[in-house]
C-alpha cells in the first residue's frame, strides 16, 4: 500500500453556520463576544470535519502518494510480478480523503530525476461516490515514478456552499459551538464533541477505508 500525505490547499471561503445563526442558537445579545463566537464556530466546524472525515463547504486538497515498490535490474528468465510493478508502483484505485470529491483539478507524477509531468485526464475518472480516483482500463502510470512523493493529486471536495451542507450537520455544529461558548475557560473535556452532535453526525460519517 502506498503511503500518503494530505495537505489543505485552499480552505473553505465561508463557514457552514453563520455568526448570526450561532448567536440566535446560543441566545447571545450584543457584539462583545462576536470574535469569540467566530473562532468557536471554526473550531466546531473543524471538529465536525475530523469526526465526519468529510469536507463541508468547498475546499481544495492535495494528496501526495509514495510509490509502493522499487524496480531492480532485470536478469534473464521468467518473472511473476504484481501488476503494480509494471504500473508505476502506484495503485490503480486511489482513495481521496475528505470527500465528497466534486472534481479532480490535476494529477502530477514525478520521475526518478524529479521531473514533473501532468498525467492526462483521459487516463482516469472519479467514481460516482466521489471517494476514489480510478485508472481507466487501458491506462497505466508512468514506469519511472520516484519512490517518495511520486504523485500529487489536487482536487476539490465538499457539499458546495454553506446552504448545501445538510441541516443535521449544521445543527451539530451549533450544539458544539454553543457548548464551547458556555464552557469556555473550563477543563479540556469541554472540547469533546457533545453527544447530541455525534448523534446528528452519525448518518454522514465516513467509516471504513477512506482516510482523512
Amino acid at each position: 500500500m502506498s503511503r500518503s500525505a494530505l495537505t489543505l490547499v485552499t480552505p473553505p471561503a465561508s463557514e457552514p453556520v453563520s455568526l448570526a445563526e450561532a448567536k440566535a442558537w446560543a441566545r447571545v445579545d450584543g457584539c462583545e463576544d462576536d470574535s469569540v463566537l467566530t473562532g468557536l464556530l471554526i473550531a466546531a466546524r473543524t471538529a465536525a470535519e475530523e469526526y465526519l472525515r468529510r469536507s463541508l463547504v468547498t475546499q481544495t486538497w492535495r494528496l501526495t502518494l509514495d510509490a509502493c515498490g522499487t524496480r531492480g535490474e532485470w536478469f534473464e528468465g521468467t518473472y511473476e510480478l504484481p501488476v503494480t510493478y509494471f504500473d508505476g508502483a502506484l495503485p490503480r484505485d486511489v482513495e481521496l480523503p475528505r470527500g465528497p470529491v466534486t472534481a479532480v483539478t490535476s494529477v502530477t507524477t514525478y520521475d526518478t530525476s524529479n521531473i514533473s509531468a501532468v498525467f492526462a485526464p483521459a487516463n482516469y475518472r472519479l467514481d460516482p461516490s466521489g471517494a476514489r480516483l480510478l485508472l481507466n482500463p487501458n491506462a497505466y502510470w508512468p514506469d519511472n515514478v520516484r519512490p517518495a512523493a511520486g504523485c500529487e493529486i489536487v482536487y476539490t471536495a465538499g457539499f458546495g456552499s454553506s446552504s448545501a451542507v445538510p441541516q443535521p450537520i449544521k445543527t451539530g455544529i451549533l450544539i458544539h459551538a454553543a457548548s464551547l461558548y458556555e464552557q469556555r475557560g473550563q477543563c479540556a473535556d469541554a472540547m469533546d464533541l457533545p453527544p447530541g452532535s455525534k448523534q446528528l453526525y452519525g448518518t454522514y460519517r465516513v467509516v471504513g477505508g477512506t482516510r482523512g
